[in-house]
């Protein structure tokens, strides 16, 4: 089944989590590899995942980091 993705995936390193509150002043980080076109749609994706596992929406949360991992071989991956 072909993928919706426009052009080449890219994998990226997601960072996030839920906001702080008075009742829950330290909240816990995720972490998500995500393989998107671009650094928008893995935002996108990494709160479609962390909405379904974890109950939290884009609302009442925050991306600290978002990182794309170059390969460290290219000319390998050619084929």
């Amino acid at each position: 089944m072909p993928t919706k993705a426009k052009g080449e995936l890219r994998e990226y390193t997601v960072i996030g989590r839920k906001l702080p509150t008075e009742k829950d002043p330290v909240t816990p980080i995720w972490k998500m590899q995500i393989f998107a076109s671009n650094d928008v749609i893995a935002k996108s994706r990494f709160w479609y995942f962390v909405s379904m596992l974890r109950r939290v929406k884009k609302s009442s949360g925050e991306i600290l980091s978002i990182k794309e991992v170059s390969t460290c071989f290219p000319e390998l991956m050619k084929d």
